[in-house]
């Protein structure tokens, strides 16, 4: 297996590529009236509640953990906005056509997806193996994918799917993401990243360490030689528990770094809790920092709950990047997902 690569290192040492790009971290100016007139809150269509496997698990049985998963339409910014129980995101683009009647998610195939913790050079039996199970969201015909974590990544359902293949090895990263007290990425937390080919879909598929997948909607082959992500820049975001109705000082901060990643010639995002999320690489705008477009607090019921009363609460708040012009999706949990320009 390949050595991975690491980035978020300001000096060269041997093996490791220097950083491309700046370190500077833009605090976010965020006012409720910047967002313009009040939106409507997203509008909850329908939910999941799904059994998905542990790595290495090979049937479903009574024991088989369930995930519970909702899913919105953001009407405001366009989008399908799914969240599961746990606060991990997924978002699409809402379709210009009535959903299909048919609300029922069908299982069509699972993977294991291995992926070693920073600083572990190879694959052994120690590393951790994630669940993951395949359904095809018949309502707006997408694939939904869903991590043992509760991690959740939405993708078109191409021609040609198939479901008898397995995940292939892309290559593997070690990005680091500072905090946002941080200026220099010499202390930063470091994640271990693998990215799989899904030869169902012919997709890639990014999963961090600590369980967050995010697709990527390219299909560039396996790296002869992997390259390190360059460090683009880091974003500082404010991020409202559901019940916080305004921008403090005891608001909640979270630090994003945003990466280009040569292998698949893809951007992606990557927070301080190790969710991942991708966006299609573009030429950047001289404009710097984010946009705050407004927010929403979505409920997500566990799995097996009929009702909302009791149903956790997550704070989101949407931003539009003002370099790429992507909008990010970003839950109190430390979760993201990007809506590409």
């Amino acid at each position: 297996m390949r050595a991975r690569i690491a980035a978020g290192l300001v000096a060269a040492v041997a093996g490791v590529v220097v950083l491309a790009g700046g370190t500077a971290r833009p605090a976010v100016a965020q006012d409720k009236k910047d967002a313009g007139p009040k939106a409507a809150p997203p509008k909850h269509l329908y939910g999941h509640d799904l059994r998905v496997r542990k790595g290495g698990d090979k049937d479903f049985g009574p024991e088989t953990p369930r995930v519970g998963v909702e899913l919105f339409h953001d009407e405001a910014n366009k989008a399908l906005v799914l969240i599961s129980e746990t606060g991990a995101l997924a978002v699409a683009k809402a379709p210009t056509v009535a959903l299909g009647m048919d609300r029922k998610c069908e299982w069509k195939t699972a993977h294991d997806l291995a992926c070693r913790k920073a600083g572990e050079a190879e694959f052994s039996q120690k590393t951790k193996k994630w669940g993951v199970e395949i359904f095809q969201d018949k309502a707006t015909t997408m694939l939904l994918y869903v991590c043992e974590s509760g991690s959740v990544m939405l993708a078109p359902t191409p021609p040609g799917f198939v479901t008898e293949k397995g995940p292939k090895w892309h290559h593997a990263l070690e990005p680091k993401v500072r905090a946002p007290e941080q200026n220099s990425f010499e202390n930063a937390k470091k994640f271990g990243v693998e990215v799989f080919k899904d030869e169902n879909t012919g997709g890639l598929i990014y999963i961090t360490e600590a369980g967050f997948i995010g697709p990527a909607g390219t299909t560039a082959g396996a790296p002869a030689k992997v390259e390190a992500p360059k460090a683009q820049y880091g974003l500082d975001l404010r991020v409202r528990g559901a019940d916080e109705p305004d921008f403090t000082d005891k608001t909640k901060r979270l630090g994003v770094e945003v990466f280009e990643d040569p292998n698949t010639k893809a951007l992606f995002y990557l927070t301080e809790a190790g969710s991942v999320a991708t966006a299609p690489l573009t030429k950047f705008a001289d404009a710097k920092g984010v946009s705050w477009k407004g927010a929403m607090a979505l409920r997500a019921r566990k799995a097996g709950e009929a009702a909302f009363d009791k149903a956790k609460k997550y704070g989101i708040e949407v931003f539009e990047d003002n370099r790429t012009g992507n909008l990010l999706f970003v839950s109190e949990s430390g979760a993201i997902a990007v809506l590409p320009k």
